[in-house]
């Protein structure tokens, strides 16, 4: 693929992505003004689906708004990196712990041998 076929693919991308992002923006000012209805209205269960879809129409934008950075070469992915302290020393952890010895190889179940009645 040579460099112009791929700024035009890019092109088409960006413009893709820039018609998605104005039908979420629009989605989302129908939605506030939906909130402002069933508020008034005290509609509870109404309003709550309202705002879990408004909660999913800021986050599609926030993605929206991130792919189109990310296609126009104007941010950089980054990986956020967060340093995991090394473990605290337990005096518990630290004790040798008694463990049960095994059987003979042929013993299945490791179990003493029963007293004779």
């Amino acid at each position: 693929m040579n460099v112009a076929e791929q700024q035009s693919r890019d092109a088409e991308k960006i413009k893709i992505l820039q018609a998605e992002l104005t039908e979420q923006k629009q989605l989302l000012a129908d939605s506030q003004k939906n909130r402002a209805v069933q508020m008034a209205a005290n509609d509870t269960d109404a309003l709550a689906k309202t705002e879990n879809r408004l909660e999913e129409l800021n986050a599609n934008i926030k993605q929206l708004q991130q792919e189109i950075a990310l296609a126009d070469g104007s941010a950089n992915k980054t990986v956020v990196v967060t340093p995991v302290p090394p473990p605290i020393a337990n005096a518990a952890a630290t004790t040798p712990q008694k463990t049960a010895t095994t059987g003979p190889w042929w013993d299945l179940y490791n179990k003493p041998p029963q007293a004779a009645q």
